[in-house]
């Protein structure tokens, strides 16, 4: 089955083929076997063509932040029917929404600021990683749902932007 991930700003589609440890990762120009071991403490290894990575997890099975050489990569695995429903879509891109329970560290923006795609919205904590949720789009902030200090669930609503037509 094809599916669609986006590993920070790129969106990659693909399929995984054989069983857990001895999976292929098959994208559109090329593939590579691939093997993922939790070790617990959000600590894994991951193993690719043979080379293994050290590796911190946080999040859920549909959207991790893996941590590995002291970079944080957003790895997001997106619902089949919500890239068809938005593909080009205005509204794509608009909400801001907790990838799992944390708390807000700092929060770069104020309603009514501009900002583009790739900007930092908000820094959270969780399982003692700092993650910056970044704007997926340009827009300007139409309203901060969250505080410096105030802990959320996965899913909370964290800031909203409005699009370049105002909506």
């Amino acid at each position: 089955m094809m599916f669609s991930f986006r590993i920070g700003d790129a969106v990659f589609e693909g399929a995984l083929a054989g069983q857990a440890g001895a999976r292929r990762l098959l994208l559109r120009d090329s593939d590579c076997g691939v093997a993922l071991v939790e070790r617990g403490d959000g600590a894994a290894m991951v193993r690719v063509d043979g080379v293994e990575f050290a590796v911190y997890l946080a999040g859920s099975d549909d959207r991790r932040f893996v941590h590995i050489d002291g970079e944080v990569y957003d790895v997001a695995v997106l619902d089949p029917l919500f890239v068809h429903a938005h593909k080009g879509g205005v509204s794509a891109g608009l909400v801001a929404r907790a990838p799992m329970p944390g708390s807000v560290v700092a929060l770069p923006v104020a309603e009514g600021c501009a900002v583009r795609a790739g900007d930092t919205l908000v820094i959270i904590e969780s399982m003692k990683l700092e993650v910056a949720i970044k704007a997926e789009r340009d827009g300007t902030v139409r309203q901060v749902h969250c505080a410096v200090g105030r802990t959320f669930e996965k899913g909370a609503v964290l800031v909203t932007l409005a699009d370049a037509g105002g909506g």
